[in-house]
């Protein structure tokens, strides 16, 4: 009796040395590993590189404490502080298990995988692979480089995975607008109706005192009117950059027939931003209230933005400028 009470005993102290062991050194990788994901300071981060197994690459450089840009574009500063609010919240929940290793880390090899490279100052901090979501949905398996064993990580408090923050297609870094100025900085704003060229105008501004013309002609304007069209043009956004995925013999086509409104603004500085709008086809379902099929999208059209972007444009922000000289005369409804 003595002896199987010794041999319990033994048993029990066995079972707590070894796991104690165990969980030191589980904790001291989970440690070790969460400090190599984090970028504390992420003040001090002043590029990062995204790409994934698509062939998509972006960019981002920061220009000052409160301005990023993609390229030679403008970055959307919302998705750029939260990508740096996540690289620098973002923490592990727990290890994958060593028998779901080989899958995770195939599963993070293939098309789903997004490489991030954060520097400062030139220099590398560390390089992070990004998979997919976790079986419960609540992590995401990263993997640093260097590394051959992938965690699950998170955000405390957040519910759902972090993929989506790590944006790799360049035109959706970028901010969407087309127009966004301060009106004191504007000079001219010309807006052309091909169809209807008796209803193309233009409006000037000195700085002082703005003014209509018409056909080439100083037209008598409601000047409350013209500060109210100049300001329509603090923030026009497109609502998305047309994708690859578009047949580029129908892009072709649009482009090469009759826009039904050019807009050109030029700013102090004699710099000109202009856009083309097209028409967009009405899809076949689509009626009018009398039930008869519609040629044309009564919400959407396209944009040829300065000749380089072909943009998908909802009327909703488009139609306040779409004034005609009529709107800027005295006492006009």
């Amino acid at each position: 009796m003595k002896n199987n009470r010794f041999l319990i005993i033994a048993v029990v102290v066995l079972t707590i040395v070894v796991s104690y062991f165990i969980y030191t050194n589980n904790s001291r990788t989970i440690r070790g590993e969460l400090s190599d994901f984090a970028v504390e300071d992420s003040a001090a981060i002043d590029k990062i590189f995204l790409a994934d197994k698509l062939g998509h690459t972006s960019l981002l450089t920061r220009v000052s404490s409160t301005q990023w840009q993609i390229g030679e574009y403008i970055a959307r500063q919302d998705a750029v502080n939260n990508l740096l609010f996540t690289l620098k919240k973002m923490t592990v929940k727990a290890p994958v298990a060593k028998s779901m290793q080989p899958k995770v880390l195939k599963d993070m090899s293939g098309i789903g995988q997004r490489k991030i490279e954060v520097y400062s100052k030139g220099r590398l901090l560390k390089t992070i692979f990004v998979g997919v979501e976790t079986t419960d949905k609540m992590g995401t398996y990263m993997l640093i480089e260097g590394s051959s064993v992938p965690f699950e990580v998170h955000i405390r408090g957040h519910r759902g995975f972090l993929q989506s923050r790590f944006i790799t297609d360049d035109r959706l870094w970028r901010d969407p607008a087309i127009f966004k100025y301060d009106y004191r900085d504007i000079r001219k704003i010309t807006v052309n109706y091909p169809e209807l060229p008796q209803q193309s105008f233009a409006v000037s501004y000195d700085g002082k005192m703005p003014s209509l013309q018409v056909a080439g002609r100083s037209v008598a304007a409601d000047s409350l009117r013209l500060f109210e069209y100049l300001n329509t043009y603090k923030s026009v956004v497109y609502e998305y950059i047309v994708s690859e995925t578009f047949p580029e013999a129908t892009k072709d086509s649009i482009l090469m027939s009759r826009p039904f409104v050019q807009i050109a603004v030029t700013d102090k500085a004699g710099k000109t931003n202009s856009i083309q709008g097209f028409r967009r086809a009405a899809g076949p379902d689509e009626t009018d209230p009398d039930g008869n099929p519609l040629k044309f999208d009564l919400d959407r059209m396209y944009g040829n933005l300065n000749g380089k972007d072909f943009l998908l444009v909802q009327y909703y922000q488009f139609d306040r400028l779409l004034k005609e000289p009529s709107w800027f005369v005295n006492n006009s409804k």
